[in-house]
């Protein structure tokens, strides 16, 4: 069986359930599920994305590729998606895999890129040594594996971080302030919660550069779809750090398997004297050790150095290029050493 392509715009949808059954086949990412997919693509997606089905479960998969110059190819790869949309079955070969998708692709594909990989979650075997395929470092993201109690855990991180929030809260008390947590599941509070949250993104830095999430934009669209699709399962999670009644802090999650994936974090950054994102995180981390359903904490996104006051644990995720033969690999150096 080969590689068919169609456009995607028109397609996905009926073949939202084969690239599901392909995802669970793997790892069954939760960045991965067709939902999630369906959504990026509607949002940001142009005409010019293809479907690519092979329902052969010893060679085949799913992907959405994009033409990026003349023969180069790459995975459809908007900024809300953090890992590259492409599925195998098993973990196969990268060359033998690669290939044969480029030999199916229309017109003379010389070159497929497939972008951020995670290796905590392979496509392909690794290592893959070929000269025709190229590894490319991405970024370095952090994860917070969840092991112990929270007592433990808050014990290792720096003086500094636990004193700077104990002073915090201590000083709300004393003002007769009230802080608390509050969890939005359902697909009936994803509008009102995501609403919240795009005001505490307009009222800071992306908010003056016009690129913060609103419920009538692109993104605002794309969040707003995927959530409340995903929670119809129970695995989207908006958590909201709420002061005197009113939200101050909000994280937009997804779960699934013991992964938790925070996507996207908003503050008010105008409230004098406190860190509203970091007092969220840390009653996030408080529940979720006590509920110990949640194994790991996954940022998927290029390490800061507020992630390092919660975590050491850092991994560098990867692209992977197929060139169609070796001379094509070759020219491609030479054509990068000139460049």
């Amino acid at each position: 069986m080969s590689w068919e392509f169609t456009p995607a715009q028109q397609t996905f949808a009926k073949n939202a359930q084969t690239w599901d059954a392909v995802n669970r086949a793997g790892h069954n990412h939760i960045l991965l599920d067709a939902r999630f997919v369906a959504a990026a693509l509607r949002s940001f997606g142009g005409s010019d994305i293809l479907l690519g089905i092979n329902e052969d479960e010893a060679e085949g998969g799913a992907c959405l590729l994009v033409k990026s110059s003349v023969g180069t190819w790459q995975t459809f790869q908007p900024a809300q998606a953090p890992l590259g949309m492409l599925l195998l079955y098993g973990q196969p070969d990268a060359q033998e895999s690669l290939l044969r998708i480029l030999l199916s692709l229309p017109g003379l594909a010389l070159q497929l890129g497939v972008l951020q990989q995670d290796p905590d979650f392979p496509v392909f075997r690794s290592p893959c040594e070929s000269p025709q395929i190229e590894l490319l470092d991405y970024i370095q993201t952090p994860k917070l594996p969840l092991a112990g109690d929270f007592e433990q855990y808050w014990k290792s991180r720096s003086q500094n971080l636990r004193h700077n929030l104990a002073r915090q809260r201590k000083r709300l008390a004393e003002k007769g302030h009230r802080l608390e947590l509050a969890i939005c599941r359902t697909p009936e509070s994803v509008s009102n919660a995501l609403s919240e949250y795009g005001r505490l993104e307009s009222q800071g830095w992306k908010g003056q550069e016009g690129t913060a999430i609103e419920l009538s934009n692109r993104q605002g669209g794309f969040y707003r779809e995927m959530l409340e699709a995903i929670s119809a399962t129970g695995e989207a999670v908006i958590y909201q750090l709420i002061l005197d009644g009113k939200v101050v802090a909000s994280d937009l999650c997804l779960a699934r398997n013991g992964m938790l994936v925070v996507l996207k974090t908003a503050y008010d950054e105008s409230i004098p004297q406190m860190s509203p994102a970091l007092l969220m995180r840390q009653e996030i981390l408080q529940q979720l050790f006590q509920e110990k359903t949640i194994r790991v904490v996954e940022f998927y996104g290029r390490v800061l150095d507020w992630h390092r006051k919660w975590t050491d644990q850092v991994r560098s995720m990867y692209h992977v290029n197929c060139f169609r033969s070796e001379s094509v690999a070759r020219l491609r150096s030479m054509v990068k050493r000139l460049t």
